[in-house]
């Protein structure tokens, strides 16, 4: 009597070549995955990094000119419109970013009005290497003079 497993020696090349074949089109997906988290992950510790560096500075500019009367506010208001900016920084990641800075200016009548002027301050971070990249914009109104 003959053994019917004879003819079964085990895998034979082309099963061992189609398996790789399927194994390595698996790997490149997961690996295409994996480069899109990455860069995913670094986009957003970059507008992490933005969105908190642009609060800090209208927190900044609020505090400056709170709380004060118009006397002190105006003055203090035009001073802040005309600063420069911060310097460059770097996010965690190193991405050099750069702030850019608008207000509108207090009126004329600042000091003498008898209602409180409202002005506006935008802070706009950009990536340093490429100012249409916008990563966090924040903008915040003050009434100068109120106590």
């Amino acid at each position: 009597m003959t053994d019917p497993r004879t003819d079964d020696d085990g895998f034979g090349m082309v099963e061992v070549m189609v398996s790789l074949m399927l194994f390595a089109i698996l790997l490149m997906a997961t690996i295409g995955l994996l480069i899109s988290a990455v860069n995913a992950s670094a986009r957003n510790s970059a507008i992490e990094s933005a969105t908190q560096w642009a609060s800090e500075q209208v927190d900044t500019a609020h505090a400056t000119v709170a709380g004060l009367d118009s006397v002190k506010a105006c003055p203090k208001w035009d001073a802040l419109a005309s600063a420069a900016a911060p310097a460059n920084r770097k996010d965690g990641r190193g991405l050099p970013m750069k702030m850019i800075v608008t207000t509108t200016a207090a009126p004329i009548n600042c000091v003498t009005s008898t209602a409180s002027p409202i002005v506006s301050y935008t802070v706009k971070i950009v990536e340093a290497g490429d100012v249409t990249k916008v990563l966090a914009t924040s903008t915040t109104k003050i009434a100068l003079g109120l106590q």
